[in-house]
């Protein structure tokens, strides 16, 4: 029979239950009366600033976001001022008075700390004038959560749950920057992640539709296992949809055991994605572009304060594009907005509001086998559906909020709650055999619900104890998720000639059996941690954490259940030692784990994986260049993994990934890089399948090689202009079970930009850049199983035109 296209079931509407239920514990928890302190930047401190050329005011703002400095200043001293920007190394003395000497202004330092700028040749005193009343341009220092100017972020949140030093973090761990997504031209998180270490992923004709990646030789994106969004679970199934980075302020990538902090994950790994966020500083940006595949792209991002109440805030960040695939009759289509307000109730206290819509219109990319895209047989711009039936639509809402509050100095109150849902309409006609130019197929229809609902409270108190600065955190986080499937299968017609295809064949699907099923489940978990810093050259960090897990399956056919109800117990220990010149080296242990759906041959039901890390690296950080490098050793072994014994399914398997990793990342006077270098021997070292035990796993290469410059032309005599280029070297991977390998790759992307304001400041905000993805046009192919391959993408183009203000 023809299914009729429309969900057999009306979509289930959020539970107003839990939501009542969340707000009612939020409303408690913001009813606490609080107290904070505020701390100032010493003006003796070296930093290292990034600052374009443009209007005098932009620049001095820049300047004090860029250090966390307080400016005042009357608007119309500097009003149709222009000013060459700042790069290099500079107390925030030393950066004033270059800024200001050749302006014929100075700063005074006030009480406070802030400073005061006005004409060199006057007194103190305001002039008695007609000036408007003076403009105070007030920034903090980097945050966990904040911008990062450049490519180097020297904080993080992520490994610990608190604003802390990357240096001082016992645990890998690299954070791709707002910056550096944009100048890469970043469509997806996987592209974004492309010049990390230690990731892999299929092609982008893949995880433009979803969040698909491997962490050290582990998958991290299967539902709930390794993505986060503000520190929190996000999902609760990978093809809900991927994230759109354009919402995104950092993208942090934890690697290795991280159970410690957010329960059931993959060993791999973590990848905690960081909105926008409300800004105390006035920004807009508006951007167009035009591409390959008929790409077509508007988006905009406005924030800052508003004028009804000097302590509200917001940040408004949209999407909209319009886009074809190098697919035929594949659509890349999309909508995104994410509205957010921050209310600061007084220095000490805090609420920030955060909400997302996204929609996705496009098509899956079916899976092919690997003699079919090895000896190149079906094209690559091949189309295996049928354009009328075929769809992947995913509407994704998400709303939220995080409340902050100190009772003193020491002591600090933290609260986050989200709400995730999210439906998908899944059809599509998938590979089943090619026989000459006669391509069989068969569709998979799918209708997917998922909802998620989690919240994270913690304590953090911080104390010096003669020679001991002490940070001890305690919380409490819960997760709660469900997972509605609903699947059936069908017959349809032969795509008769794969190098002339004619569609429009029939499409048969069987209603009569769901194949699909039910998921339900919660996590609660309690968890501590200890940060000790001693003698300011050794950081202890040490932790534990408990976890309730509960989980039931439903199978729509038979109505059968599995249930889970599992309690473990991660914890890590790490060491880490701040040699004064730059140099920490580190050595860590950290444990994971995560639940196995099914049962053994008795009924019992399996137990969770288990995840061990043994890590020891050393980062340096000099003083007085915007520079970080880092290198880890580690090896990882999973422990429980699901083995097959002739007929009777076993926890007696084992895979383990050894390695070790370089990364270099720096904003340099005129150049911003960022290079990555990953060895990684990941394999099933335990099976009872003869063609599993010993094999590496997919997609796993033991080498890949990255490299990502942006070169400022201002310092050769061409101002306003850069060039970027990069490189990435794929190693090639295994099939596991058979002896063919998939070959390794290169892969060359460039970058042209242009700020057409350095010529004329009618012009000033306005650049254009033009960005190549796969500049030579590699061809070549990503596989995680002998029927499991796709297509590499192809050469693109973009151009861009932004005004930011």
């Amino acid at each position: 029979m023809k299914r009729d296209r429309s969900p057999k079931h009306p979509r289930r509407q959020n539970r107003p239950s839990r939501i009542l239920a969340a707000l009612a514990i939020s409303c408690c928890l913001l009813a606490t009366p609080v107290m904070t302190a505020a701390q100032s930047t010493a003006a003796s401190a070296s930093f290292a600033v990034a600052i374009a050329a443009g209007p005098f005011e932009e620049v001095l703002n820049n300047f004090a976001v860029q250090t966390g400095l307080t400016l005042s200043f009357a608007p119309e001293l500097v009003e149709e001022m222009e000013s060459d920007g700042l790069q290099g190394n500079y107390t925030i003395d030393q950066g004033l008075e270059k800024l200001l000497y050749e302006q014929g202004l100075q700063a005074i330092r006030q009480e406070n700390g802030s400073y005061a700028i006005q004409r060199a040749s006057s007194s103190s005193k305001t002039e008695e004038t007609n000036e408007l009343p003076p403009m105070e341009v007030t920034a903090e220092a980097e945050t966990a959560k904040g911008p990062v100017y450049g490519y180097v972020a020297k904080q993080s949140a992520t490994a610990t749950k608190t604003d802390t030093p990357l240096i001082e973090t016992p645990q890998s761990i690299s954070v791709v920057t707002a910056d550096q997504m944009a100048a890469v031209k970043a469509q997806s998180l996987s592209s974004a992640l492309t010049y990390t270490p230690g990731i892999s992923s299929q092609s982008g004709i893949f995880t433009r539709m979803v969040d698909d990646i491997m962490l050290r030789g582990f998958n991290a994106a299967a539902g709930n296992s390794g993505m986060l969004r503000d520190g929190m679970k996000l999902q609760s199934n990978v093809y809900d949809g991927g994230q759109e980075i354009y919402g995104l302020e950092r993208l942090e990538v934890l690697r290795g055991p991280a159970s410690i902090l957010y329960g059931q994950l993959s060993p791999g790994g973590a990848v905690n994605a960081v909105s926008k966020r409300p800004t105390a500083t006035t920004l807009g940006e508006v951007n167009l572009e035009y591409g390959s595949f008929a790409h077509k792209q508007a988006s905009f991002d406005f924030g800052g304060p508003i004028k009804i109440s000097d302590k509200l805030t917001f940040r408004l960040t949209g999407l909209l594009r319009d886009a074809e695939n190098q697919v035929d009759h594949v659509n890349d289509d999309k909508r995104y907005f994410a509205p957010a307000l921050s209310y600061r109730f007084s220095e000490n206290t805090s609420l920030t509001l955060l909400a997302s819509y996204q929609e996705v219109r496009t098509k899956f990319a079916p899976p092919l086998t690997y003699e079919s895209v090895a000896d190149k047989i079906v094209p690559d711009d091949l189309f295996i559906g049928e354009p009328d039936y075929d769809r992947y639509e995913s509407d994704i809402s998400t709303i939220g909020y995080e409340f902050e509050h100190k009772f003193n100095k020491d002591l600090k109150l933290s609260h986050k709650l989200r709400h995730f849902h999210a439906d998908v309409i899944w059809d599509y006609l998938s590979f089943l055999s090619l026989n000459g130019s006669t391509l069989s197929r068969y569709p998979s229809d799918r209708t997917e619900t998922s909802n998620g609902l989690t919240s994270d409270t913690s304590l953090q108190w911080t104390r010096q104890a003669g020679s001991i600065e002490q940070t001890f955190l305690a919380g409490l986080d819960y997760y709660q998720n469900d997972y509605d499937r609903e699947r059936y299968f069908g017959t349809a017609d032969a795509l008769t000639d794969i190098y002339n295809p004619v569609y429009g064949g029939s499409v048969l699907v069987d209603t009569g059996t769901d194949y699909g099923f039910k998921q339900e489940g919660t996590q609660t978990g309690l968890y501590v941690q200890e940060q000790a810093k001693i003698s300011n050259h050794y950081v202890v960090v040490l932790g534990g954490r408990y976890d309730w897990i509960d989980f039931e399956q439903t199978a729509a056919a038979s109505g059968s259940k599995t249930t889970q109800d599992d309690e473990a117990f991660t914890g890590r220990v790490g060491l880490v030692y701040l040699a004064g010149n730059g140099l920490a080296p580190y050595a860590s242990f950290s444990q994971s784990f995560a639940p196995t759906t099914g049962s053994d041959a008795d009924g019992n039901p399996f137990d969770p994986t288990e995840g061990e890390q043994f890590e020891v690296g050393i980062r340096y950080q000099p003083n007085h260049i915007n520079l970080m490098l880092s290198v880890a050793a580690f090896e990882l072994t999973e422990t429980n993994v699901l083995t097959q014994d002739g007929t009777e399914t076993k926890q007696t398997g084992e895979v383990r990934s050894r390695g070790f990793e370089l990364e270099a990342r720096g904003s340099l006077t005129c150049l911003d890089l960022v290079a990555a270098y990953t060895y990684i021997d990941a394999r099933v070292t335990k099976s009872k399948e003869a063609d599993e035990q010993n094999q590496r796993v997919a997609l796993v290469p033991y080498h890949a090689l990255s490299i990502w410059a942006d070169y400022d032309c201002n310092h050769i005599g061409l101002p306003g202009l850069s060039l970027g280029a990069g490189a990435q070297y794929h190693g090639s991977t295994n099939i596991p079970g058979y002896d063919h390998d998939v070959p390794d790759y290169t892969l060359v992307d460039a970058r042209v930009s242009l700020d057409l304001g350095a010529f004329n400041k009618t012009f000033a905000g306005t650049s254009i850049a033009f960005n190549a993805g796969n500049l030579l046009d590699e061809d070549y192919y990503t596989c995680v199983s002998d029927d499991g391959c796709r297509y590499g993408s192809r050469r693109s183009f973009k151009a861009t035109l932004s005004y930011r203000w």
